[in-house]
């Protein structure tokens, strides 16, 4: 494993401690003045955008989420976004509570622990009981 120090002080936390301590401080003005101009470089601006899965139309007329939500980000096969239900409560602020299965978007799961009938309820389309 590679350690990077401070080429001012000796390789030892205590020291390197110490030599930031000394460093001089910028104050806000300074560092605004020491940043001015300068541009974020284009492969750090934001992250790219996800494009909303395409799900084919199913005949049967059975639900699909994707339908009802806005996809955040794609990992781990799943699609991930906000849960309807944890959001209607005033939760999952960082909007990735629901996991949706990208090979099959009929699975899907929050994981605050939202049942399925809860988010189909906050989503306005509640599971029909025979």
């Amino acid at each position: 494993m590679h350690r990077y120090w401070f080429e001012g002080a000796a390789p030892d936390l205590s020291s390197q401690f110490d030599y930031l301590r000394q460093l001089k401080r910028l104050t806000a003005t300074e560092l605004a003045t020491f940043v001015e101009g300068l541009t974020i470089p284009d492969e750090f601006q934001s992250r790219p955008k996800i494009e909303q899965p395409i799900v084919p139309f199913d005949r049967s007329g059975g639900f699909n989420i994707l339908e009802h939500v806005q996809v955040k980000r794609k990992a781990s096969n799943n699609w991930w976004t906000q849960c309807p239900s944890c959001a209607k409560q005033g939760h999952d602020r960082s909007g990735d509570n629901l996991a949706i299965a990208v090979g099959d978007p009929r699975f899907y799961k929050c994981w605050a622990g939202c049942t399925k009938e809860r988010i189909r309820e906050a989503l306005g389309v509640p599971i029909r009981t025979r």
